[in-house]
């Protein structure tokens, strides 16, 4: 008999969906510490002045000026997803993902951009 939360989803589910958006997450920490250091340079040297990575509409609670902070709120997201009930499984699920996605996103542009002007400033 496997083990449910209210009205059905397997802790086994839950744990196989946590472990998978965890090892995500894992994978998103280098990129998002490496973006921040940049973003710190960037800032020494008065370029790249903003006051948040993504805009106030977007699904993520906190305001920075870096890529950690958001990783934080993503992972406390995560960290409540045993906690929360079949009723709202759904739907804090989905919350995390386009978290996640956006985060994806976001930090893809940025390394493809700064790649590619390393890149082009190594060749000239």
């Amino acid at each position: 008999m496997s083990d449910t939360i209210e009205t059905g989803i397997s802790l086994t589910i839950r744990e196989a969906v946590i472990e998978k958006l965890t090892d995500t997450l894992k994978a998103f920490y280098p990129l998002a510490q490496r973006a921040d250091e940049e973003l710190e340079m960037l800032k020494k040297e008065s370029k790249g002045q903003f006051s948040a990575i993504f805009q106030k509409d977007s699904p993520f609670s906190v305001e920075a000026d870096r890529f950690l902070p958001y990783m934080i709120e993503v992972a406390n997201d995560l960290a409540t997803m045993m906690k929360v009930d079949d009723n709202n499984y759904a739907d804090h699920l989905k919350k995390l993902m386009r978290k996640i996605q956006l985060m994806h996103q976001v930090l893809h542009k940025f390394h493809t951009i700064t790649d590619e002007e390393a890149a082009h400033s190594t060749i000239n």
